[in-house]
């Protein structure tokens, strides 16, 4: 049986998802999905405290790197349990890997044209629990929503095939059938 090797820190993540991709290569999505998997199996608490605050809000998201061409980013996410974040889209592939707790996500498929600016009418596709340790692709184009479960914070990683800061994304409005520019405040360690 191989060994995996121990991940020590979010900057040694970083460097084993950089090295996965050719120069000017954006990662692909199935590797980073066996490289966050290979980090979720080390024990130990290898994500700083400070990365895993909650704060005030009803979740934080914490920039932990970002390509400087744009063509990969990695956040940090920690959700308050009970509380989903917005149904929203990425624009472009996600690989969510959960570091402590679990997270039930709910993915939406799009049943109106797009054509009317400002509207959307969404149906709930599938549903699954994430499990601490797990990790799995978000397909560029998914909507989707998630929040923690069993009444305490959930911490995961998500690693995206853009710069998700500047991303030009979407957030709906399943009650009103609503959708508008997605700009989620990002949180500073």
């Amino acid at each position: 049986m191989a060994q995996t090797a121990t991940v020590t820190s979010i900057a040694d993540l970083v460097q084993r998802i950089r090295e996965s991709a050719a120069p000017g290569v954006a990662p692909e999505p199935g590797r980073v999905r066996d490289i966050l998997e290979e980090a979720l199996a080390t024990t130990g608490d290898w994500i700083d405290p400070a990365y895993q605050r909650l704060g005030d809000g009803e979740y934080a998201l914490y920039p932990v790197y970002r390509a400087e061409d744009g063509r990969c980013s990695i956040l940090v996410v920690v959700l308050r349990p009970g509380t989903p974040l917005p149904v929203h889209n990425h624009g472009s592939w996600a690989v969510i890997g959960v570091y402590k707790g679990r997270e039930h996500e709910t993915w939406y498929r799009r049943v109106d044209d797009g054509t009317v600016a400002g509207r959307a009418r969404l149906e709930v596709e599938q549903t699954f629990v994430n499990e601490r340790g797990t990790a799995g692709v978000v397909p560029d184009g998914r909507i989707h929503t998630v929040e923690a479960m069993d009444g305490a914070p959930a911490v995961s990683i998500h690693v995206y095939g853009t710069d998700i800061v500047t991303q030009q994304r979407s957030e709906f409005d399943l009650h009103a059938g609503t959708e508008r520019v997605f700009r989620p405040p990002f949180a500073e360690v």
